[in-house]
C-alpha cells in the first residue's frame, strides 16, 4: 500500500487547474484516478500510461495543454449533460 486509499485523495493545484488523485484498487490492477475539479471529469492511469508520461518529452507533451482541445468541446460531461 502507498498511503493513498480510496477514500483519501490529494488535490494538486495551481492557478491553472485543480486536479484530486486517487490510488483506486477496485480493478485488476492498481491505478491512478485523477479527478478535474473544475468539471467532474474522471480519468484513469495505468501503469504503463503513467510510465509512458514519465519518458515522453515535455515537449511533446505540451500540445495536450491546449483546453480548447478537449476541455471546451461540446461532449457529455460525467453527468451525461453537455457543456
Amino acid at each position: 500500500m502507498c498511503g493513498l486509499g480510496e477514500e483519501a485523495g490529494a488535490v494538486i493545484e495551481n492557478e491553472f487547474a485543480s486536479v484530486t488523485v486517487v490510488i483506486d484498487e477496485r480493478g485488476h490492477d492498481r491505478r491512478l484516478r485523477v479527478v478535474d475539479n473544475h468539471t467532474g471529469r474522471t480519468a484513469y492511469f495505468d501503469a504503463l500510461l503513467l510510465e509512458t508520461l514519465a519518458w515522453t518529452p515535455e515537449a511533446e507533451l505540451r500540445g495536450l495543454l491546449d483546453p480548447a482541445r478537449h476541455r471546451w468541446t461540446v461532449d457529455p460531461g460525467p453527468d451525461g449533460t453537455t457543456r
